[in-house]
């Protein structure tokens, strides 16, 4: 069980600190800024999967009985999730692939004692992909325990030498590792722009395909 008061101190230390050096992940955050109170977290580590099946890579324990199958299936390509314990990750299914192995994996090897986990995954096109560009935490908030990250994302055409299916439908999954503790979640942020840099030209993506442009989000 996590000591609270050594908790408390790293959530002080975390509420007063403007950015921190150094991103570790294998993506890089840029041309996105904070807004309301939020302060830039450059010292994330980052695990990014990807589904070329378009399954879910991650469930809880909701239930949508109203639901067609294929409306259950496009909604549980989308999952948003704090982990700040480990039974925030024991509640959790996730899928038997090794896209949804590795993101369990990187949540499992986390010190919730001083980190959390944002956890997300999305539909995408198969000729797309979503870019993590920065992340940030609301201090005000983290504080008093409550931790609220706002993640940034971009659009952007996968290689023109990438075989895809412009119809087809990927799952992108991310788990972000934040170098803070809190106690508990009530919410979080995600923002997604339409192209990771402006004018970017459609791409060719499969010569033998009729179509020259990738496929959009489902």
């Amino acid at each position: 069980m996590a000591d609270v008061p050594r908790r408390r101190v790293l959530l002080a230390a975390a509420s007063g600190i403007a950015a921190l050096a150094g991103c570790s992940g294998s993506e890089t955050a840029s041309n996105s800024y904070p807004v309301r109170n939020e302060r830039r977290i450059e010292d994330y580590e980052l695990e990014k999967t990807r589904d070329e099946d378009g399954g879910a890579l991650v469930t809880g324990d909701e239930a949508t009985p109203s639901l067609s199958a294929t409306e259950r299936a496009r909604q549980r390509r989308h999952a948003y999730r704090v982990l700040v314990s480990e039974d925030d990750l024991a509640a959790l299914t996730f899928a038997e692939t090794s896209a949804s192995e590795r993101l369990r994996s990187f949540c499992a090897g986390t010190d919730f004692d001083a980190e959390s986990v944002y956890l997300l995954s999305m539909p995408v096109g198969a000729c797309r992909d979503v870019r993590l560009t920065s992340v940030s935490v609301e201090p005000d908030d983290l504080a008093d325990g409550d931790l609220h990250p706002h993640a940034d994302f971009c659009r952007a055409y996968r290689p023109a030498d990438v075989e895809c299916d412009p119809e087809a439908t990927h799952t992108v999954g991310f788990a972000i590792r934040i170098p803070v503790a809190a106690d508990h979640s009530n919410g979080s942020g995600r923002g997604m722009a339409s192209s990771c840099r402006r004018g970017e030209p459609p791409a060719v993506f499969n010569a033998s395909a009729s179509s020259g442009t990738g496929g959009d989000e489902a």
